[in-house]
């Protein structure tokens, strides 16, 4: 868990980690909020209640309660007296414990994802439109991509306690960036852990269709620093979720100038983060650099749409442009990547989605 764990139990976003899927990442994964408490554990915060468990002291008060209900009377209830939550603008969103606020949000997004695959490549569609076509590198790229894993291996007794303490969440990595705090941007935090937990469900389809070998699965020289994620190694997921994470974040940097004056320098910050936390996944010894950039290209299409979908009128659909990444051999840096000009053709829409617009005003509220 990243530094931000004691963070997370105060403000009341781990139970988005809940629903986490693919990687055995984070405290996000698995689907924990299923369990009961374990989902809400955000709700402990400072005052260490243990979810719902804690909150209500079952024995003592079911007893209590045979002993006092008898002075609330006999009065029949009016149902035209009950009043209703309001349903109008997702305003019910803030009722939810927040691991059930992550099923809604990964449903409402997978519901637009499908994908059509070939023995060469995936393409990735959103709302039946194409959004972004990965290919497949083949295995004499994987062997030319091994020269730079050797190269980044050296780097391991500089990175790899920074290595090590992002195999979970990353929220942590970025908070420090933008001054986020407990106790003023619990939202904005949600907003992250739940970015990089659509990433996560996200990618495990490039990755479950294109089945990339890691590089210690083709050279035993390279032991990696952590354990061997058991999926596909293109794209990484540390890669998508990074990129999208600063693609987020720098969009609420373009919607807060008078919250950073300083705005272009965090969000360069932010970029050049998720280049760091990419590339650490190759010292590590688990992906090549061509599954970061892969993972760059999909993360910054996960970004764009959670922000469009956050931001677009309720009668009208943004458009995006198509991406198109065919992997050669190189190595991976952030203003290359953001440097390259669009490959794909054709276009994509992204509609308004309540869940998500609920989430990014209540982050906008943290900015004053």
């Amino acid at each position: 868990m990243s530094g931000l764990s004691g963070f997370q139990g105060v403000q009341g976003v781990q139970g988005v980690q809940g629903v986490q899927g693919v990687q055995g990442v984070q405290g996000v994964q698995g689907v924990q909020g299923v369990q009961g408490v374990q989902g809400v554990q955000g709700v402990q915060g400072v005052q260490g209640v243990q979810g719902v468990s804690g909150l209500y002291p079952v024995g003592p008060s079911q007893s209590t309660a045979v002993g006092i209900r008898h002075v609330a009377g006999q009065a029949s209830i009016d149902p035209a007296m009950v009043a209703e939550d309001d349903r109008r603008n997702d305003k019910q969103m803030g009722l939810w414990s927040d691991y059930v606020r992550g099923f809604i949000y990964v449903a409402d997004f997978m519901k637009n994802l499908s994908w059509q695959d070939s023995p060469t490549s995936i393409t990735l569609r959103w709302d039946g439109k194409p959004m972004l076509t990965l290919g497949r590198p083949d295995p004499s790229l994987l062997v030319e991509q091994l020269d730079f894993v050797h190269t980044y291996l050296d780097l391991r007794p500089d990175r790899a306690g920074e290595t090590l303490d992002q195999v979970g969440s990353l929220a942590g990595h970025y908070a420090f960036i933008l001054g986020l705090t407990p106790s003023r941007h619990s939202k904005t935090v949600e907003l992250i852990e739940l970015t990089q937990l659509l990433c996560s469900h996200v990618v495990a389809v490039p990755k479950h269709y294109l089945t990339v070998r890691r590089p210690d699965q083709i050279d035993a020289r390279i032991m990696p620093l952590i354990q061997t994620p058991s999926h596909g190694s293109f794209p990484s997921g540390h890669a998508t979720q990074a990129m999208a994470i600063a693609e987020v974040l720098a969009a609420v940097v373009d919607a807060n100038p008078d919250h950073y004056p300083d705005g272009a320098a965090r969000k360069a910050l932010l970029y050049k983060q998720a280049e760091r936390i990419a590339a650490n996944r190759t010292v590590a010894g688990v992906h090549y650099p061509i599954d970061s950039i892969g993972g760059a290209y999909l993360g910054r299409e996960i970004a764009r749409i959670i922000v469009a979908s956050a931001n677009a009128p309720k009668n009208r659909k943004e458009r995006l442009d198509a991406q198109e990444y065919t992997p050669t051999n190189e190595d991976y840096f952030v203003s290359e990547f953001q440097a390259r000009p669009v490959t794909g053709t054709g276009q994509y829409r992204v509609g308004h989605s309540g869940p998500l617009a609920w989430l990014w005003k209540k982050a906008m509220d943290e900015f004053i």
